[in-house]
């Protein structure tokens, strides 16, 4: 049962420089139980198209490679831990 994280951002997104400082926070804490990685969908389109993102920022949570969760928008750090908690 594996776990992995996508934040899906944009360089010209304000909101999504102050996401992904708490997406970061969130994931260390648990880098030894999760996948994590960080898209910018001006250099991957293909990904966020891929994977549905109609807007930045977005974070999927995956669990053996089938989206179960997802958050569009600002999310608060305590929100992401609890998630990865869950699917952990």
């Amino acid at each position: 049962m594996s776990v992995s994280v996508i934040l899906f951002k944009s360089k010209s997104c304000a909101v999504c420089s102050q996401v992904e400082t708490v997406y970061k926070s969130a994931v260390e804490l648990y880098r030894d139980k999760i996948k994590s990685e960080t898209v910018d969908i001006t250099e991957n389109i293909q990904a966020a198209i891929d994977n549905g993102v109609m807007t930045v920022p977005t974070v999927i949570f995956f669990k053996d490679e089938k989206e179960v969760k997802r958050f569009s928008g600002v999310v608060s750090k305590e929100k992401l831990e609890q998630t990865i908690k869950e699917l952990g």
